[in-house]
């Protein structure tokens, strides 16, 4: 299934933390930045990305439904 790239950057904020940067959205950590001598490098976690100044987060667009809270229901017993 496709996946939508949905733009979360005003939901993410920094900490400094053994000398990189540590990004969350809420508390979760997303990913972090390392200064190298060859610049910065971005190393996100599954399902983000950084691209352009932007933090991106990838998600299916429609999830799969559950049908029923149980199985069975044809034998009668729901």
């Amino acid at each position: 299934m496709d996946q939508m790239k949905v733009d979360v950057t005003s939901k993410v904020h920094g900490k400094l933390e053994n000398g990189h940067l540590n990004l969350y959205i809420d508390r979760a950590k997303i990913g972090r930045i390392i200064e190298t001598n060859a610049g910065l490098q971005y190393e996100m976690a599954e399902g983000f990305d950084f691209r352009n100044d932007k933090v991106f987060q990838y998600e299916n667009p429609a999830p799969n439904q559950v049908k029923s809270y149980v199985e069975g229901c044809d034998q009668g017993w729901c």
